[in-house]
């Protein structure tokens, strides 16, 4: 039964490594592992978009993927997220455009605005602004990308002049993703006509939630559903499900302490916006969850433990509404050859359980 449902499977790469890495060194690790995900057979390459910390170190996705399209002919590449207040949105639509051409895969852009003081602040932007800043650029991405003269009047954002974007983006081959992490975000990521992007942190009824939202939404917008549903989950698969809860508590914790630094608020920070205010209590979760003892929950909704136990979670994430699912198994301080055994025994695993092609089908 798994089998027949239409599911597909991407992998993360991010700047991590063992403790003391050098930036060269990381660097190089995420190209090497998007090229040995790649000969798995996984479609779409993932990476983040964060800056001036240890957590995650990738100012520009999309540099780093001009790289990777080169190396990796036809694998698809996913952002998790751009977030698009910290760029020029006429810059950043011209810079997509061209990785459209560029690249002989699929492109698979989550858009999102971001939660760090730190990196509002370093940009002098403020992050009370940072939702009108997320739909404006989103607004101009999308006029700019049509092929077609245009201006824009925001209150943030301005294009003067009628313009017309160079070069020609392959449309076609630009799928964009707006971030979800609530049932409140839901709302507004339909009303923007943008479909859901998401990451597998919480529990499996309120993820219920935030899809039925999303949908329900979309349809009252005359929208459809019908499409690709991204979510990105951490993996780690061992021969049992103690051995693989144990490296959990071993690795997890310090992917939660680099969050907790990376997004920790300043006088300025979210607790006191309104629209922040489940970043603010998701902040108090990264702080619980830094104690290995506080992890169980987070556990119960990862892709943790053997293979058994590891299908039967992608079961769950399917049932919920995912069909793309993100394998996550670069966090800090996980070394090379231990995510890529997990994310080998994933694609021998598991993933052929439920895509019978997984891996066959090379572009």
């Amino acid at each position: 039964m798994a089998a027949q449902q239409q599911v597909s499977f991407g992998f993360m790469i991010a700047a991590v490594d063992k403790a003391g890495t050098s930036d060269a060194d990381l660097y190089k690790g995420m190209i090497e592992d998007a090229q040995f995900g790649h000969g798995l057979g996984y479609e779409t390459v993932w990476t983040v978009e964060h800056h001036f910390s240890d957590y995650f170190p990738t100012p520009s996705p999309l540099l780093l993927f001009s790289h990777i399209a080169a190396l990796c002919p036809g694998l698809g590449l996913g952002t998790m997220v751009l977030v698009t207040p910290w760029h020029n949105p006429v810059r950043l639509a011209g810079e997509i455009a061209m990785l459209s051409l560029l690249s002989k895969g699929p492109l698979h852009l989550g858009l999102g605005r971001g939660a760090a003081p730190l990196e509002y602040d370093a940009f002098d932007l403020k992050l009370e602004n940072a939702k009108q800043l997320f739909e404006e650029a989103w607004k101009i991405l999308d006029l700019a990308l049509k092929g077609k003269p245009f201006s824009f009047e925001g209150k943030h954002f301005k294009v003067p002049l009628d313009i017309r974007l160079r070069p020609d983006a392959k449309r076609d081959n630009i799928h964009f993703y707006g971030a979800i992490g609530s049932p409140d975000s839901a709302t507004k990521i339909a009303e923007l006509d943008l479909p859901p992007i998401c990451n597998g942190t919480l529990p499996f009824e309120v993820q219920s939630k935030v899809l039925a939202t999303w949908a329900e939404v979309t349809r009252q917008r005359g929208g459809n559903t019908d499409v690709t549903k991204p979510v990105a989950i951490s993996c780690i698969i061992a021969d049992s499900d103690d051995e693989a809860e144990a490296l959990a508590r071993q690795y997890m914790p310090r992917w939660f302490q680099l969050q907790v630094e990376h997004y920790k608020p300043d006088a300025n920070g979210f607790p006191e916006i309104a629209d922040y205010q489940s970043f603010a209590k998701v902040h108090e979760r990264r702080k619980s969850m830094s104690n290995p003892d506080n992890l169980g929950p987070f556990s119960q909704v990862q892709l943790f433990g053997s293979p058994k136990t590891v299908r039967e979670r992608v079961q769950k994430y399917i049932d919920v509404g995912f069909n793309n699912l993100i394998v996550m198994t670069a966090t800090p301080d996980i070394p090379q050859a231990m995510r890529r055994r997990w994310l080998s025994r994933f694609a021998a695993e598991v993933a052929p359980h439920f895509s019978p092609s997984f891996g066959t089908a090379r572009p």
